[in-house]
């Protein structure tokens, strides 16, 4: 597991991150936590859904959109929406092409992703909202 800093610039914003391959998710885990990041960890949108009634606050969830599970990640991201309208999202799939995206849904980023990238990704999106100027996703 990669250390935390102590002090980090993200220290307050709270990620969860779900993804059924568990390899996949302990590594974008680790390298989240490592830029200073709070995370949490789900493998399927049941779990995550969970994770998000337990009355943690989440700022943004990172999600794969293909998943074992009752829900997927659009299904997931619906739940989001309906629920924690508050909460940023971003998605990821190795399989979905630009025909599969729902309406109103922001294009997955594709799979293999650099860790530095989806954490631009992610500050950006936090940045966005803390300014005022992030879409409802």
């Amino acid at each position: 597991m990669i250390p935390v800093e102590k002090a980090g610039p993200h220290q307050r914003h709270r990620l969860l991150v779900v993804e059924d391959e568990v390899l996949i998710l302990i590594d974008t885990a680790d390298f989240l936590r490592s830029r200073g990041f709070e995370v949490h960890e789900a493998t399927n949108a049941d779990d995550a859904i969970r994770v998000l009634k337990s009355g943690i606050p989440i700022s943004l969830v990172f999600t794969d959109i293909r998943m074992p599970g009752s829900l997927d990640g659009y299904g997931l991201a619906n739940y989001i929406r309906a629920h924690h309208p508050h909460t940023l999202l971003l998605a990821t799939s190795g399989h979905v092409r630009i025909d599969d995206c729902p309406p109103g849904f922001p294009l997955p980023i594709a799979k293999p992703y650099s860790l530095e990238r989806i954490t631009n990704e992610i500050e950006a999106l936090l940045a966005s909202r803390s300014t005022g100027s992030a879409n409802d996703q």
